[in-house]
């Protein structure tokens, strides 16, 4: 059973679903997500297409390939094997391994976010991912796209958290001209203000708090 988080808004009654899967991939940790079973099945689905690929990937960190490490080759086709023995080769190994990961569904996800389908992904088998590929053609450019924009955004952090870090330090070594003090002081003051900024719109675009 699913634990329980802090309830929606009033307007999520009238939400659709992939709304709902946007407002709990928006607001509940990794971690819980996993914990509570939301990237397994078919509403991990619906969620895990809300999710960015970083928070793709740290699910991973809970997956059964990361935890038990099965032999490899049970997700891929070997060269010259016939269809059938890999048709029955890859049902055990869907029924022994996928069927029992947590985060089934985030794997299927960043599969088709990456063009990846050569293997068994999320339980699903190569020929499967190809028709959700093609299917989901439009979706997945928009989820690259946010991908990329978080990514961006998220390098963008870091660079004015090091301009901060620079100088702060410039300040902290400047000694003698008073001008000069004031000076540095104005640009850490303006690079802090930057750095608040990108971190607020951050959390905003996550649906943290402001303590948060």
């Amino acid at each position: 059973m699913m634990a329980a988080h802090p309830p929606a808004p009033a307007r999520r009654s009238a939400m659709t679903e992939d709304g709902v899967a946007a407002y709990i991939a928006e607001t509940v940790p990794v971690d819980s997500l996993v914990a509570d079973g939301y990237l397994a099945g078919q509403d991990g689905r619906l969620i895990a297409q809300q999710l960015r690929a970083p928070q793709l990937r740290q699910a991973m960190n809970w997956s059964v390939c990361h935890t038990v490490q099965p032999d490899v080759d049970n997700f891929f086709q070997e060269d010259g094997e016939p269809d059938a023995d890999w048709q029955q080769r890859r049902t055990r190994t869907v029924r022994d391994h996928c069927t029992l990961c947590p985060v089934q569904a985030a794997c299927a996800e960043l599969a088709l976010r990456s063009g990846d389908t050569a293997g068994v992904r999320g339980g699903l088998a190569p020929e499967k991912l190809d028709d959700r590929l093609a299917a989901e053609t439009t979706r997945l450019e928009l989820a690259r796209a946010a991908d990329e924009q978080a990514g961006e955004a998220q390098r963008a952090r870091i660079a004015a958290a090091a301009e901060l870090q620079r100088l702060a330090g410039q300040y902290l070594g400047t000694s003698g001209k008073p001008e000069k003090r004031l000076e540095n002081l104005k640009n850490v003051r303006e690079a802090a203000r930057r750095r608040h900024e990108l971190v607020a719109a951050h959390r905003r675009a996550a649906g943290w708090t402001v303590a948060a």
